[in-house]
């Protein structure tokens, strides 16, 4: 006798025939048929999407497809074209692999410059002000701040099937200032900068720069260069196995000033698990088998923008405050630089799953039937929904500093002050704790080797 998923199948599978050959009429009552028989089949409702060319129900059907299965990416991606938020001038065609274009010769674009309209003298972000201000006259250029932490999240889906989703910055630009009409080269991915003759503060904005994602909120720098080395001082002099005169004998302190550009990401992770689980006694134990599914909700996960950042260097110099950020404005970055990413959206992306997924995943043995004796468990592939980023710029002090001939690379958090990096160590200190340590495990060994033997003996 045949089964019911036969006639579903056969349905399904003439219906598709149908509108292969053109009969989109045949095709849609045979899906229909289909989808009495099994509406939670996503292959239902994609084919039903194709017997039409209204709008509103080519997206009731793909929203019944993403329904069945949140992460049908073909299915998502109908709906973004549907919703007209699409640039459909950046689309990446369909199932063919997108290669970002070759760095190519110096591109020319024009340096937006800063003066005070008082005094005709440099104006830079004033860290006290919180505003942009001339150092010369007092001029404060007073501006409305809009908290945006959660109004600037981006739809992921909006910005995949784009090329700006796969573009970074890598041309070197030539940058004519809008002050003295001298012209200089900028390296890849620097945005604001000092013209080097009239020291005019820039902003540059070329035609590559348009190809990427745009900053949407920043991170006001709050810690000063002179806050800043006295935090550094303050980290040098600390340290289980640092140098003792590292605070007062580290030399050439040089540290930079610039808004780094980071990826953050919300969401919902849903895996579904299965385990067998020990309904009786560790004497007599009966396993059941159970399954179920998690739903893991994050909130601004936090991915460098550079690919020469490491994650170990971040996780030094976090957290950063992520829901004091403000709508970005050019003027936020004035005298202080700012990069563009070279880490672009689709990496950034996965990255920041891959990160969800394995701390997920390794909490759910835990959480999962708790207090339970399991084995065997299996956690599923995981689904994906309600996905959005934010293109966040955050202040960081970066630098160098040397001690007995090496150097070291350390950074500060232009929020907080907080200071991470790499100190010299101590081979002295070292070799006493290594001492210390041998000391205690034997003496550890010595008292508990009495106890083992008389276990043993009887």
């Amino acid at each position: 006798m045949r089964q019911p998923e036969y006639y579903f199948e056969e349905a399904l599978h003439d219906g598709i025939n149908a509108i292969r050959v053109g009969n989109r009429k045949l095709g849609r009552t045979l899906l229909e048929r289909a989808a009495r028989m099994n509406g939670a089949d996503t292959r239902v409702w994609m084919w039903m999407a194709s017997t039409t060319d209204d709008p509103d129900e080519q997206r009731e059907f793909l929203g019944r497809a993403v329904a069945a299965d949140p992460g049908n990416e073909a299915a998502r991606r109908g709906l973004v074209m549907l919703s007209g938020k699409l640039d459909r001038t950046r689309l990446v065609k369909e199932g063919q692999p997108y290669t970002p274009p070759q760095p190519g010769p110096a591109a020319d674009t024009q340096g937006t410059s800063y003066l005070c309209p008082n005094c005709g003298g440099r104006t830079a972000f004033d860290i006290r002000a919180q505003e942009l201000a001339c150092p010369y006259c007092g001029y404060v250029q007073a501006r409305e701040k809009r908290l945006a932490a959660d109004e600037a999240e981006q739809m992921v889906d909006y910005i995949m099937p784009t090329t700006r989703a796969y573009n970074w910055a890598q041309t070197q630009q030539r940058v004519t200032c809008g002050q003295c009409g001298a012209i200089t080269m900028l390296p890849p991915r620097e945005t604001a900068d000092r013209c080097p003759y009239c020291a005019a503060n820039r902003f540059v904005k070329s035609d590559e720069m348009m190809e990427l994602v745009d900053p949407q909120v920043i991170a006001l720098i709050k810690i000063d260069e002179e806050n800043a080395k006295k935090k550094v001082k303050a980290w040098l002099g600390k340290g289980l196995l640092a140098p003792d005169d590292l605070a007062l004998r580290h030399a050439g302190l040089a540290l930079r000033p610039s808004y780094y550009p980071f990826w953050t990401f919300d969401g919902t992770l849903e895996i579904p698990w299965s385990c067998e689980v020990n309904t009786g006694s560790s004497r007599f134990p009966h396993w059941e088998k159970r399954s179920g599914t998690q739903f893991e909700f994050f909130d601004d996960v936090l991915v460098p923008g550079l690919r020469a950042m490491t994650h170990e260097e971040l996780e030094r110099i976090k957290p950063f405050n992520l829901k004091d950020l403000v709508e970005f404005s050019p003027d936020y970055v004035v005298g202080w630089g700012a990069l563009a990413y070279d880490y672009p959206l689709d990496k950034a992306t996965q990255r920041a799953q891959d990160f969800v997924k394995q701390r997920f995943t390794h909490m759910m043995y835990t959480s999962v039937e708790s207090g339970n004796q399991k084995r065997n468990f299996q956690a599923g592939a995981g689904r994906w929904s309600g996905l959005t980023f934010k293109n966040v710029l955050l202040p960081l002090w970066v630098g160098t500093y040397h001690y007995q001939g090496q150097s070291f690379r350390l950074l500060v958090n232009g929020q907080t002050g907080k200071v991470g990096g790499i100190k010299p160590r101590d081979n002295i200190k070292l070799a006493v704790l290594i001492g210390i340590c041998v000391v205690l495990v034997a003496m550890l060994t010595a008292l508990l080797y009495p106890l083992v033997k008389a276990m043993i003996g009887n």
